[in-house]
């Protein structure tokens, strides 16, 4: 993504909480707010919360293994430095709901 501007791209969802802000919320109910992708390689990130000035996000990363997919923090600045791009038609919706969008939707 040549010329993008880090600090827009994770301040363009105002609405995305803070780190630690859901961590009462249970996995498949917390709401994900951006996915972020490589589909040539079938990497993609569920951006749940974030932190605008460390451009640190908490998330669920996949990297083409389902069994080895997990909940943790993840760098912006590494995503976009890896030619990550974000979807931007991506919906926000629950864990739960994005795991049924993904399944249906081909890689």
């Amino acid at each position: 993504m040549e010329g993008v501007d880090k600090k827009t791209e994770c301040e363009k969802k105002e609405d995305i909480p803070k780190i630690y802000e859901t961590e009462d919320i249970p996995a498949e109910k917390k709401i994900i707010y951006q996915k972020w992708e490589i589909p040539q390689i079938g990497f993609y990130w569920l951006i749940a919360e974030l932190d605008r000035s460390e451009n640190i996000a908490y998330g669920y990363a996949n990297l083409n293994d389902d069994l080895f997919a997990e909940w943790g923090y993840i760098s912006i600045e590494e995503l976009i430095e890896n030619n990550a791009s974000l979807c931007r038609d991506w919906k926000p919706c629950t864990f739960e709901e994005a795991q049924k969008r993904l399944t249906q939707t081909p890689s």
